[in-house]
């Protein structure tokens, strides 16, 4: 390789690392999707560009959980901890101002993410200070206690501003009286990406954009159970969005 080449290679490195430092720090809205280049290596199924950027977050908060935990082990100073977090915090949240529209429902997932990452740096944080204390097996566990009982109350006030009983899905299949519907991952309805098959209702195209009602289940995600409503004229896949483009779209309620 001439040494040109070798120079110009390395200023576009530097280049590159420069611009990815400034949209982490200075995030705006983009048009594009990113590549998920990683990513695409490990999802071998069809999804959408809002399932692969929750995917890619849920990822780095299982490394800063991972890292937060042996700094925690292996160093009793929580400035370790800070440093962790605000690198966590700045990646996240660069990639949900940079990508805001490409999710479905941008504010849920921007509000539930941010409070999920500060309640861990709140956890790891008391614990360093307990353990400078020495605590015994009996403190310990009621600190367990109240850091699970901030989640259940993090997880019930989510559910209360944000959470519905139904979710949009795409039509896949249909089967005479039955049909296979397509949904995304909805944090709002607690439903998981996936395929289901529920009873048919008139007006169905395959292609067709449904709202359906989801049941409950404990300690599990909720499941489709019942079509309420199908959008006319709207063609989708379950490699769209699952939301209708307009408020004032034709529909019918059933």
């Amino acid at each position: 390789m001439r040494i040109e080449n070798l120079f110009y290679k390395i200023g576009e490195m530097i280049e590159s690392l420069f611009g990815s430092i400034r949209n982490i720090i200075l995030p705006r809205p983009k048009e594009t999707p990113p590549t998920f280049k990683f990513l695409r290596k490990i999802v071998r199924r069809k999804v959408t560009a809002h399932e692969m950027l929750i995917l890619k977050i849920q990822l780095s908060f299982i490394l800063y959980l991972i890292a937060s935990l042996i700094s925690t082990v292996l160093s009793r100073n929580p400035l370790y901890l800070v440093l962790l977090f605000i690198l966590f915090f700045m990646y996240m949240r660069a990639i949900l101002i940079n990508y805001k529209e490409f999710f479905i429902e941008y504010k849920p997932y921007q509000v539930f993410f941010y409070l999920l990452a500060i309640l861990s740096l709140g956890a790891f944080m008391g614990y360093s200070v307990l353990r400078r204390f020495n605590p015994t097996l009996q403190y310990l566990l009621v600190y367990s206690i109240v850091i699970f009982v901030a989640v259940l109350i993090l997880a019930k006030w989510f559910k209360m501003k944000y959470g519905r009983d139904w979710t949009y899905a795409v039509v896949e299949e249909i089967r005479g009286e039955v049909v296979k519907i397509s949904t995304h991952y909805d944090i709002c309805a607690n439903v998981k990406s996936g395929e289901y098959w529920i009873d048919a209702v008139p007006d169905l195209k395959v292609g067709s954009l449904v709202k359906v009602l989801v049941e409950e289940r404990m300690f599990r995600g909720a499941i489709p159970r019942k079509i309420i409503e199908v959008y006319l004229d709207q063609p989708s896949s379950s490699n769209t969005s699952t939301e209708p483009k307009e408020e004032n779209e034709s529909s019918i309620s059933l």
